[in-house]
């Protein structure tokens, strides 16, 4: 008879790619692994994986128990969340979120998941919106934060809350615009970040609505402390959250700019795939929800 372990080591395997990967999502040694697998193919009668080529490939056999190991671990799980109390829930949960969620309540929301589900294991991974997503929809992140830029069917969303952005620069920058003539062209560069960023499609949607930047010069970049980096410098004007920047902006050293772009607040959202429906993750969005607060830097 097959068991859970052995059944979850040949899901990991055919999902992460290797023996080295499985057993670092399931918390155990590559032998531990080999161990299972050696187990469950001597009930099968037969591999279950061509280790012939340089990747690990499933056989047929394989190929068959992968399908029937994803739902029956899905259930499984969903029965484990639903039954079992919070501090003794013991399993890893991936959580992705982006560089913004990271720098402002992302270390409130891992103390206060310890607090209530001690036994978790919780590993936060930061990326742009769009490789999240990615990573969500294959399964490899269980549930991520990002800015709400467009639907996203096959999730459930909860949503956690505003986050307040506008178009700053430097002090000189801003004199340096107000002396500009009325039919002159803007010539500073827009700072924005780039097009796997969730923030870089809205920033990019406004930019594309507007009649007065008609002849923008972009310059792009992969991260915000960069982002902010640059414009502190007068390198050009960018869509900031200014909670994160509180001190920059009471110090003078950033202001707002006029560029005639929206300067909306930015919803983010939690979310995780419709089939990984469960108490717990509705619990873990709940928390989310509670902590989320965008007002200021987690160094302040």
């Amino acid at each position: 008879m097959f068991t859970f372990k052995q059944i979850e080591a040949v899901y990991w395997i055919a999902k992460t790619g290797s023996f080295v990967n499985a057993a670092e999502q399931l918390h155990t040694t590559q032998a531990g692994i080999s161990k299972r697998i050696k187990e469950i193919e001597q009930i099968v009668g037969e591999s279950l994986f061509d280790r012939s080529g340089r990747k690990v490939r499933l056989t047929a056999k394989g190929s068959i128990l992968v399908q029937a190991a994803e739902s029956l671990l899905r259930q499984r799980q969903a029965l484990m969340d639903e039954l079992v109390d919070p501090k003794y829930i013991d399993r890893v949960i991936n959580i992705g979120v982006t560089e913004l969620v990271s720098s402002t309540w992302l270390s409130r929301y891992l103390i206060a998941l310890h607090a209530r589900f001690p036994q978790l294991s919780i590993r936060p991974h930061v990326d742009f919106s769009a490789d999240l997503l990615a990573k969500a929809d294959a399964q490899t992140l269980d549930l991520i934060v990002i800015p709400r830029f467009s639907e996203q069917p096959g999730f459930v969303r909860r949503e956690l809350g505003p986050a307040q952005f506008e178009w700053l620069g430097s002090p000189g920058v801003k004199a340096r615009l107000a002396r500009r003539g009325a039919d002159e062209p803007w010539d500073t560069p827009l700072l924005m970040q780039g097009n796997g960023s969730g923030l870089g499609f809205i920033t990019e949607r406004y930019l594309q609505g507007s009649q007065q930047l008609g002849n923008h010069q972009v310059l792009r970049t992969n991260s915000l402390l960069p982002l902010v980096g640059m414009t502190l410098a007068g390198q050009g004007v960018s869509f900031l959250p200014t909670g994160y920047l509180r001190q920059e902006l009471e110090a003078g050293r950033l202001v707002p700019v006029d560029t005639g772009l929206s300067n909306d607040a930015v919803v983010y959202d939690m979310l995780y795939r419709q089939e990984q429906q469960s108490e717990l993750f509705k619990q873990l969005a709940e928390l989310a929800y509670e902590c989320c607060d965008f007002s200021a830097s987690f160094l302040t």
